[in-house]
């Protein structure tokens, strides 16, 4: 069986639960054709460890997590060069452990180039593995306060000399290969998509679609979600229609609660869920008719895959890998920053909605998007790198 050596910038932890879930779904989809082990550090920003360092080692079948949180030593010059330096030493630290109690990976994959795949360049001139690598970020636009552009001379350095030494770059979208292609370096890809857990996220058990209208939200509620214009529009769907509902899951932003209510939503109109559990998050979508995401910028959510795996519709923003989930049979695509549009996207929907076929949307989504699909996928290239580097020797 192969030895997959993961390698995150992102991943669950006590510190952040929630910092690349989408990654872990990954890792388990992976493992149910591999071996996984992940490595990932996390720094204490909020100085909430009581001690220099705490590791967490756990399994789940074929998946073995190794969590590292470290306190930062904050110095008054060179504080930044001194924390990746000390980043870099924890994790070589981690990866020969790694070697000696289980071997020499097969592969190395990264997920998200910097800061991780500064351990993958050092792996593959050191031991000759071979890495690939995944990305999720959407900072590769000029909208993001993030943006790649904007970011200073060391991180585009090394995302391109991440991306070039790796034996296959493996994007979440063909939106997000192509704008790495733009922005950072000319490198092929093969774009593999996020998952959707299907054991949550299903439509197996389709509850009863009568009486109000449920519209869902599901996401972090800030400025890249424009969770204020999907009020606006649904403010203004209220007054035509009140025998709906907008449901919101989330950390909510302070002020928000109050702009619904300087809306004149009807409290029975709108509900603020919160940060939920991944189950619980799956309940609601599948007791809702319709997702909508007004995201400005995106790359492929989560979310949109979970709702079509549910076999809701989705009205979505026409940006990032989104029009690569969206067509006319499961959704509507509007522009971004166009209120008038997602209005009418959600009147569509709620008149039209027995022309969409539920099942026929999840079985899709499912048929796409799996744990078994995704997870042979990935698996399946690492073969192929493995078996061209057996034969170069």
């Amino acid at each position: 069986m192969i030895k997959a050596l993961w390698l995150t910038s992102w991943y669950p932890n006590k510190l952040d639960a929630l910092n690349g879930d989408f990654i872990q779904r990954h890792a388990k989809a992976v493992s149910m054709f591999c071996k996984v082990n992940v490595i990932h550090l996390e720094a204490d920003r909020n100085n909430e460890l009581p001690q220099a360092t705490e590791i967490t080692v756990q399994h789940y079948g074929n998946l073995t997590e190794t969590i590292v949180l470290y306190k930062i030593i904050n110095f008054p010059v060179f504080g930044k060069l001194f924390s990746i330096i000390r980043y870099i030493i924890i994790f070589k630290k981690q990866v020969k452990k790694y070697i000696a109690e289980n071997g020499k990976p097969d592969i190395v994959h990264v997920h998200v180039p910097v800061k991780a795949g500064l351990i993958a360049l050092w792996l593959k001139r050191r031991y000759n593995i071979a890495f690939v690598v995944t990305e999720h970020w959407a900072i590769y636009n000029d909208t993001a306060e993030d943006a790649y552009p904007k970011r200073n001379f060391f991180f585009k350095y090394f995302t391109e000399k991440i991306l070039e030494n790796a034996a296959a770059f493996l994007p979440v979208s063909k939106n997000l290969g192509e704008a790495v292609q733009q922005m950072v370096a000319p490198v092929s890809f093969n774009a593999i998509p996020n998952v959707a857990d299907t054991n949550y996220f299903n439509n197996d058990m389709p509850f009863n679609k009568e009486n109000v209208f449920r519209f869902v939200h599901v996401s972090t509620l800030k400025y890249q979600k424009n969770p204020e214009g999907i009020l606006r529009a649904f403010a203004k769907f209220c007054l035509h229609f009140p025998n709906v509902q907008l449901v919101m899951v989330g950390e909510v932003p302070q002020g928000l609660l109050q702009y619904a209510g300087e809306l004149n939503i009807p409290a029975e109109c709108i509900s603020f869920e919160g940060v939920q559990p991944y189950e619980n998050v799956a309940e609601i979508v599948k007791q809702s008719h319709a997702m909508i995401m007004f995201s400005r910028f995106e790359n492929l959510p989560c979310v949109i895959i979970e709702a079509l795996c549910c076999g809701l519709p989705v009205i979505s923003t026409n940006v990032g890998g989104i029009p690569e989930l969206i067509d006319k049979s499961n959704g509507i695509l509007v522009n971004s920053e166009d209120e008038d549009a997602l209005f009418n996207a959600m009147l569509d929907v709620y008149q039209n909605y027995k022309n969409y076929n539920n099942a026929a949307i999840a079985e899709k989504a499912r048929n796409d998007f799996s744990y078994t699909v995704i997870g042979e996928k990935i698996v399946n290239i690492y073969s192929e790198i493995i078996g061209n580097n057996i034969k170069r020797k």
